[in-house]
């Protein structure tokens, strides 16, 4: 079996942790490849997630925001973050 590349994920090891530690906390994901989206790698419900990542990073999250690769959603949302 062959997996997609996960180099862009490898780029931001400490804040793919971090949102996995907060936000996906009740999964365990063994790979994300650079093509995943957060419906790849969680069971949540969207209001859920947008709850989530709202709250823990201090901004406003849209569903459309959960639709891009895993990797852009966490570089945005630690970007536009109050912390």
């Amino acid at each position: 079996m062959e997996f997609s590349s996960d180099a862009e994920m490898q780029k931001i090891e400490d804040l793919k942790r971090e949102f996995f530690e907060h936000i996906l906390y009740d999964e365990d994901p063994v790979f994300v490849s650079d093509e995943a989206t957060i419906w790849d790698v969680s069971m949540s419900s969207a209001d859920d997630l947008l709850d989530r990542c709202s709250k823990y990073y201090g901004i406003p999250v849209k569903i459309e925001d959960l639709n891009q690769p895993l990797w852009g959603l966490i570089r945005q949302l630690k970007e536009g973050s109050r912390k």
